[in-house]
């Protein structure tokens, strides 16, 4: 199975073709240095053969004489690995070397040598040199042999040698390779880490100054997230253009209706219908006031964020004198956009605001991966069997004072878009309402 990793598949590759290479080379340096030393070998004995030719003699009787001084020791030695047969006339000199055992020398034309393997005493193999030659009017063949196990031992140690220099170099080369392909790729580790810091909003674009290989990716991503934020602030800015472009006419239509339907009751019922729509209104353009211009892709701070949000409130209720106490770890971020921090805390606040006599109290920590938010207030509170066909989309807990409804359903689309959980319960501090949201930490981090 090819891994997912670049930094395995490059290094098998590179071992894949450092094996093909070395297994290449391997075969070329065996074959030459093989040739090499045959070729060597066979220069030795040409060398002896020819000695031995020097110290050939024919007596009158034209009866082949060698001359023992041009006899080296090795041959004199019994099946020593070396050996020779001088052939001429019918006649046989042979070395000692060769106990009982013989050779046979080939047939070759005056002038001509070759060199072949054949076996000789006791099964040994051996490379034959034979020449042919003509001295004092009698044609002469010179056999030399020399045994080739040392040759062979010569090679096996040379492929041992070999094997370690091949396995040294490939250690290093891949280690080598790590180093580079690390290198390499500390740019793909860094644009991976920014996409992290994108995420939890430390960033809001990732840098270009990456490896060609790369940079086309980088490039539509932070084209990506441009025309999504660009998308974002329209969707938002045609909200709330809308609102208001749909609050005079319906103004004007209100009173339009109270003016010219004579019968109390559907007057009565047309102002009521007008009065939702207007509550929905002012809900839309409330959050598009708390979102401010909070748009990019920044995460919700609390220790900036929040207090501006509070802030907001206080302003949208001048004449509420509603107390609020937070608390939360120094430096914690919600796992969600700023702007979606906003409308998801500012709903909640929003609702709390609304319904709280005196007092509100917000807690936000970590419980194992999550993060917990909790909104409780002093307020009237929801009965247990109101609290789940509330946040169904577009319920109201009071069909005649803007009630919970909208806002929690719209908290509950957002929490659970990012795989959260939404809760609603009663206060054992306060005796109101409480809303707990838990939502998942991006790689368990806070």
């Amino acid at each position: 199975m090819i891994p997912d990793s670049l930094r395995a598949r490059l290094g098998i590759g590179l071992l894949l073709s450092l094996a093909a290479l070395f297994a290449g080379l391997w075969v070329i340096v065996d074959v030459s240095v093989h040739r090499l030393l045959e070729e060597q070998m066979a220069g030795r004995l040409a060398h002896d053969g020819e000695n031995l030719l020097g110290g050939l003699r024919f007596d009158g009787q034209g009866r082949p004489v060698l001359d023992k001084r041009r006899i080296q020791g090795i041959y004199q030695q019994p099946l020593s690995g070396h050996y020779f047969l001088v052939e001429t006339g019918g006649v046989r000199l042979r070395s000692r070397s060769l106990w009982d055992a013989d050779l046979s020398l080939p047939a070759l034309p005056v002038g001509e040598h070759r060199r072949l393997r054949v076996s000789g005493p006791k099964g040994q193999p051996l490379l034959l040199w034979v020449g042919a030659f003509r001295k004092q009017g009698h044609d002469v063949r010179i056999g030399v042999a020399e045994e080739l196990a040392g040759l062979e031992t010569g090679m096996r140690t040379f492929h041992w040698r070999l094997l370690g220099w091949a396995s040294g170099m490939i250690l290093l080369l891949l280690l080598l390779q790590q180093y580079i392909v690390h290198r390499s790729l500390r740019s793909v580790a860094m644009a991976a880490r920014e996409v992290s810091r994108l995420e939890r909003g430390e960033l809001a674009a990732l840098r270009e100054d990456v490896p060609d290989e790369i940079r086309p990716l980088v490039q539509a991503i932070n084209t990506l997230l441009e025309r999504q934020r660009l998308r974002l602030i329209r969707s938002r800015e045609a909200l709330g253009n809308l609102a208001h472009a749909i609050k005079t006419p319906l103004t004007l239509m209100m009173q339009f209706g109270r003016e010219r339907i004579p019968d109390p009751a559907d007057r009565h019922q047309f102002d009521e219908y007008g009065q939702r729509i207007r509550e929905q209104l002012d809900t839309t353009l409330r959050r598009a006031r708390l979102a401010g211009d909070s748009l990019g892709t920044r995460r919700f701070g609390l220790d900036d964020d929040l207090p501006e949000l509070i802030d907001t409130l206080q302003r949208l209720y001048p004449d509420r004198q509603i107390t609020i106490d937070t608390e939360f770890p120094a430096g914690l971020t919600l796992p969600l956009e700023q702007q979606d921090g906003m409308e998801l805390l500012g709903n909640l606040l929003d609702n709390a605001w609304k319904w709280a006599r005196r007092r509100i109290r917000l807690t936000i920590d970590t419980v194992g991966d999550d993060l917990r938010i909790r909104i409780e207030d002093d307020g009237p509170g929801i009965a247990p069997e109101e609290r789940e066909s509330l946040m169904r989309r577009g319920r109201r807990q009071d069909e005649n004072r803007p009630g919970h409804g909208i806002g929690l359903s719209l908290v509950r689309g957002l929490v659970e878009d990012v795989g959260g959980a939404l809760e609603l319960g009663e206060s054992a501090a306060l005796g109101g309402l409480r809303v707990e949201v838990r939502l998942p930490r991006p790689g368990g981090a806070g």
